[in-house]
């Protein structure tokens, strides 16, 4: 967290505390406001949206019965995962990865390293955690059930909303309704996210190469890298002289001579900045691949294609073959990571940046509706497919318990439900903890 949030954050958090301090004191308003632990739940009892969604019966029924599908498939694909994730920890020593260090396991903006605290981060966050929990209320509605709260969950701010159905009556409802209001939250995540994909998806076909000269990468140990010159770096001029391509800039560095100093003038995420840049001759490596000749100088910088970088996008979005579909999906969800899996790129799509003048957009504030869309995308399905996890309190857990336990009740061995969900949600657990602690005992 950098300095200047430091004093705003303690000021927000001794408000926050001495506001719910208050609250309990004086027993401010009960039926609205209650609390979870350190968390202040605010609460209506007024669901009339619930009620009248729920008068499409017939359609919310098919919608959540489909759901159960879909969360069975999710729960399975989730569980495989991990269980394969262990298996390649315990097989390949490596360091332990940035991705898990105890910060990263937490979703929390700006305290993940790889989600950064944007409006699109918080409010694709805030959407997702909504919509979960309207699915269960609605499907509680529709297999009626009384929904007695519904409400927004704050800790210092907003973290997301709640429903309260009738516990007792979902209790003594049967298991097919059980299953329904269960699984709804995950459905309307997973559903929420594909829309936002396709929406995203259509955009992204919107965007045309752009036309400026711009840097792919540096050659480490070389002028422009010694310099600090970084990827995405728009190059405006050289000692003062415009240059539009790279035949520009290679008609420039063939009068220059290893040793000269020149001024690049570029742009990066739209501020100008001015470089001088000792050149210096380039390596026999390299000299295929770089603009000049051996005896002129060189920066040691390489361009990048804008029509390539659109070709790659539109492969990526529009995958042709089954093995191409699952590639674009786990890209998808890698993008945050950028930094890691080298994907840099395509981080335009996840952080509030100027318009990448190497991509033209098709009209102003496209940048910022692409990272909404992303973001709504990633959390929603990030947050359905973690509570789809056959694990005690998550949504998976509590439909496979009900599962169970109507299959022992089936065989009068109702007694050995209970332990047998335990034992899955314990292991599954342990396995989950396997790759983020193996790593530290094997260095």
């Amino acid at each position: 967290m950098e300095l200047e949030w430091v004093v705003p954050g303690i000021a927000c958090v001794i408000a926050y505390a001495l506001v719910c301090w208050a609250i309990k004191k004086h027993n401010y308003h009960p039926e609205v406001f209650a609390f979870m632990g350190p968390c202040l739940m605010i609460r209506t009892s007024r669901t009339s949206i619930l009620d009248g969604l729920a008068r499409f019966r017939r359609v919310c029924l098919v919608y959540g019965t489909l759901g159960i599908v879909v969360v069975a498939a999710c729960s399975i694909l989730m569980t495989v995962m991990i269980l394969a994730t262990a298996y390649i920890t315990m097989q390949i020593q490596s360091a332990p990865s940035p991705i898990i260090h105890p910060q990263n396991l937490l979703l929390i903006p700006g305290v993940n390293d790889f989600v950064p605290s944007t409006f699109a981060v918080w409010f694709a966050l805030v959407f997702a955690i909504v919509i979960h929990e309207f699915g269960h209320g609605l499907l509680a509605r529709v297999e009626k059930i009384h929904v007695k709260y519904a409400g927004v969950l704050a800790l210092v701010i907003p973290i997301g909303a709640f429903v309260e159905p009738d516990a007792e009556k979902i209790e003594t409802s049967p298991l097919l309704t059980k299953l329904r209001v269960f699984a709804a939250g995950i459905t309307n995540n997973m559903v929420a996210g594909a829309v936002c994909i396709v929406v995203l998806v259509l955009l992204l076909g919107m965007v045309v190469p752009g036309s400026v000269l711009f840097v792919q990468d540096t050659y480490e140990g070389y002028p422009a890298d010694i310099a600090g010159m970084q990827p995405g770096t728009v190059i405006l001029a050289l000692d003062g002289v415009p240059v539009a391509n790279r035949t520009d800039v290679s008609a420039i560095l063939q009068a220059t001579v290893p040793g000269q100093t020149i001024r690049v003038l570029g742009e990066y995420k739209g501020t100008q900045q001015q470089s001088d840049i000792t050149l210096t001759a380039i390596h026999p490596a390299v000299a295929g691949s770089a603009a000049g000749n051996t005896s002129s100088g060189f920066m040691g910088i390489l361009y990048g294609d804008p029509q390539a970088i659109t070709y790659t996008l539109h492969a990526w979005t529009h995958p042709a073959t089954p093995a191409e579909m699952f590639a674009s999906a786990l890209y998808f969800l890698m993008l945050p990571f950028a930094s890691i899996t080298d994907s840099s790129w395509f981080s335009i799509l996840t952080t509030d940046t100027p318009d990448p003048a190497f991509l033209s957009a098709p009209f102003e504030g496209f940048w910022d509706i692409v990272h909404v869309l992303y973001w709504c995308a990633w959390m929603n399905i990030l947050l359905g497919t973690f509570n789809a996890l056959p694990i005690g309190p998550l949504d998976g857990g509590q439909i496979i318990r009900e599962g169970v336990k109507s299959f022992f009740a089936k065989c009068g061995k109702e007694e050995y439900a209970q332990p047998f969900c335990s034992v899955i949600t314990n292991v599954l657990v342990a396995v989950i903890i396997i790759p983020i602690i193996m790593p530290y005992f094997i260095r």
